[in-house]
């Protein structure tokens, strides 16, 4: 009876072995086959970004389930490191970016939003009922979630203010045509525009003028919700589980930015992107890998728990050349609401087009693989 139990343990771990061994190449070949299809992308590089193009939130739109609009800083001075807002208007239905359990409405209906800076730790994170709490005029001209943020202007002219009871970040924002496209599809386009800002962050009585390079972000997709405008439980959700996104300022005139993206852990973007005040967008295939973990797992408001990144390295390929290599040390707090993650700041030592290079990035982590 022993030798036929273990015989069947054995066994029933071979078949369970070889399923994996055979859906998991099963699934990358699909998804390799399927994503270059519905993602042109790639076909924007040196392409300047389209006159009237809309950003609108589209709340409510028959045709876009959710928007984002994003502003980041990479480099700013102590104690505040980085500058982060991502908002999210609606609910995409993707493991990555849920945060169910901030609902204030129903999911299209509501609203979620990080922002703050590495000083403002820990309390970035807020949920809005679109109708309660958000302004969103229907042209993209207001967008107001709360007493917290408000970006108000026109492509390229924006003045973004961000606040708390002892923090404000004010700023006028300019807009190059430097875009870069990181999907960009008829269900789903998502990009960066290459920007520079100026203004004053205010903490605890202490105010800065503050000036550079940033990013101004937007996207906008379509959803589940679009169907039936009620909570999704985890297993049905898009298997979107993991993410990475980050921005390096290189010099006062050229930004790099960074992302792995991964569906059931098989990669479906690993680039870097190079652009500039007199450049234009050019993508390269990148690396990402963790080289440790910090010693405890961050522990979401819902419970999950996550294993953050404190050392990292890209590796940056014009096709079989090294172009640059990147090694990250997390210095700073990682700030929940990512979506369901978290955003902090890094400092960084590494080589690029032969030049040694060091200075400071900023990093969106989220890792929902089992």
């Amino acid at each position: 009876m022993l030798n036929i139990k273990v015989s069947l343990t054995l066994n029933l771990s071979l078949i369970k072995n070889t399923e994996k061994l055979v859906i998991k190449p099963a699934i990358k070949s699909l998804i390799h086959s399927i994503f270059p299809l519905i993602n042109s992308s790639a076909t924007q590089d040196g392409k300047t970004f389209p006159k009237g193009y809309a950003l609108k939130p589209y709340h409510q739109a028959k045709h876009i389930g959710w928007t984002h609009y994003g502003v980041m800083i990479p480099e700013l001075p102590a104690p505040h490191q980085f500058f982060s807002t991502m908002s999210v208007i609606g609910t995409p239905g993707a493991l990555v970016f849920d945060t169910d359990h901030v609902f204030k409405d129903s999911p299209r209906n509501n609203a979620t939003a990080v922002m703050g800076t590495a000083a403002t730790y820990p309390n970035q994170f807020n949920g809005y009922s679109i109708p309660k709490e958000c302004q969103l005029y229907e042209d993209g001209s207001h967008i107001q979630f709360g007493q917290n943020i408000t970006i108000k202007g026109y492509y390229p002219h924006y003045h973004v203010i961000a606040r708390t009871i002892d923090f404000e970040l004010n700023i006028k924002i300019t807009n190059t045509d430097k875009v870069t496209w990181f999907i960009k599809s008829p269900i789903y386009d998502h990009f960066s525009l290459l920007s520079q800002y100026e203004g004053v962050v205010s903490y605890r009585g202490d105010t800065q003028k503050i000036n550079g390079l940033s990013t101004f972000e937007y996207a906008a997709c379509i959803s589940p919700y679009m169907i039936r405008d009620k909570a999704i439980p985890s297993a049905f959700k898009i298997p979107l589980d993991f993410f990475t996104y980050q921005i390096i300022n290189l010099d006062d005139n050229t930004q790099l930015l960074l992302n792995d993206t991964r569906l059931k852990d098989v990669k479906i973007v690993s680039k870097a992107f190079i652009r500039g005040l007199d450049q234009y967008n050019q993508s390269f295939e990148a690396e990402f890998v963790v080289l440790s973990y910090q010693d405890k797992a961050a522990i979401s408001p819902d419970g999950v728990e996550m294993n953050l990144p404190a050392t990292f390295r890209w590796v940056i390929k014009d096709q079989n050349t090294i172009l640059a290599i990147i090694n990250g040390q997390i210095d700073t707090p990682m700030i929940y609401g990512l979506g369901s993650g978290y955003v902090g700041a890094y400092q960084y030592k590494g080589e690029y087009q032969d030049t040694l290079i060091e200075s400071r990035g900023y990093i969106e982590y989220i890792d929902r693989r089992k």
